[in-house]
């Protein structure tokens, strides 16, 4: 468990390091490439799953689609990056128990048949690295259309650089 939370901070301090070195023009800039989403859109999706996880740890029910959707979070990259902190180290504080959990999300199908999972803090955390990695990629897409230069590491996956690493040996 304490590898899947350290997993998750690295992570989103790969996500602080991008974040402070951001313009607000960048962070907002819509791209039609990217269906005219923005940084700053991904980066507060991302962080409001977080946000849901550990909201929902004290009662053992986490519904990722009760979200803010705070427009602050997807316009101001400090908004961001603040809450980043806060989330980062409510993450460092978990006991690393695999607590189980009831996971509630939307699946495109009736609104009625949403139902509860089961679940656990382990399988969440796994849940949140694969997510958060997917947006960090199309974050790096939209970095690259502006000529921002990354990590050599942001947005790929844990087994994808694995994977190169093991290629090049």
């Amino acid at each position: 468990m304490t590898e899947l939370i350290q997993a998750n901070l690295q992570l989103l301090k790969q996500g602080a390091e991008l974040l402070a070195g951001l313009d607000g023009v960048e962070y907002v800039k819509a791209s039609p490439v990217f269906l005219n989403s923005t940084i700053g859109g991904h980066f507060r999706h991302c962080l409001e799953h977080y946000q849901s996880l550990l909201r929902g740890l004290p009662n053992s029910q986490v519904d990722y689609d009760l979200r803010a959707r705070d427009v602050q979070l997807e316009t101001q990259p400090k908004q961001a990056l603040a809450l980043l902190n806060v989330l980062c180290a409510q993450l460092a504080s978990l006991d690393g128990k695999n607590h189980p959990l009831d996971v509630r999300m939307d699946h495109g199908g009736s609104a009625e048949n949403i139902q509860w999972q089961a679940s656990s803090l382990g399988r969440e955390l796994q849940f949140l690295i694969s997510h958060t990695t997917h947006h960090f990629a199309l974050i790096a897409g939209f970095c690259h259309l502006h000529g921002h230069t990354l990590q050599k590491d942001f947005g790929f996956a844990p087994s994808t650089l694995r994977h190169r690493a093991a290629m090049k040996a």
